[in-house]
């Protein structure tokens, strides 16, 4: 593998994170870059036969993802490295049954995970990603590349009290975006929408 100087490493960080919106997004483009530096699949279900030498990887699940690099010598004379991140991140994530209703308006229906700061989710561009599966039982990554929802601030006059107790959110009540008419593109599919 190339070494890549600090600009250069901080430019390929950035698009990681930029294709890498959900886990099983990041696990896909960790294995496109696996794959280019020659490692190959294993399966976890599958008996493993390992020669010194090997660069391999297996998925599980679609959003957890092990690459092993054998050395020459075995691990118990020349010991092993171990490496670790998570491919996860706070965030709201959509409810299984993701669409609302609250005063005539159709909502999009969201769950917390995590620990995100939740005041910074609101008055921002929105997008969406993850992995939809359908009946044949196939999955797909989908990613919207665009803005297409929003979570709006509530008005200073609204919330009198705003500036003297802070904000305080309840994510049943506050955060559920309006619902978009915009369907996303399925990556190497054909187009669905976040309901299907």
């Amino acid at each position: 593998m190339t070494e890549l100087n600090g600009q250069d490493a901080s430019l390929d960080l950035m698009r990681f994170l930029d294709a890498s919106p959900t886990p099983y997004h990041a696990v896909a483009e960790v294995v496109r870059r696996l794959s280019g530096a020659g490692f190959s699949e294993l399966f976890e279900g599958d008996e493993w036969m390992l020669a010194p030498g090997d660069l391999r990887y297996v998925v599980r699940g679609g959003g957890t993802i092990v690459a092993l690099a054998l050395g020459e010598a075995p691990p118990s004379r020349a010991g092993f490295r171990l490496a670790a991140a998570h491919t996860d991140s706070p965030n709201l994530r959509l409810k299984p049954r993701s669409e609302a209703r609250s005063h005539g308006h159709r909502q999009l229906a969201i769950e917390i995970y995590g620990s995100p700061l939740l005041h910074t989710w609101l008055d921002r561009d929105l997008s969406l990603a993850g992995r939809v599966s359908l009946i044949d039982g196939s999955t797909h990554l989908v990613r919207f590349d665009r803005p297409i929802c929003r979570i709006s601030n509530l008005a200073i006059h609204l919330s009198p009290t705003l500036a003297t107790d802070g904000l305080r959110l309840n994510p049943q009540q506050h955060l559920f975006p309006p619902c978009p008419s915009a369907r996303p593109k399925a990556e190497g599919s054909k187009r669905c929408s976040p309901t299907s």
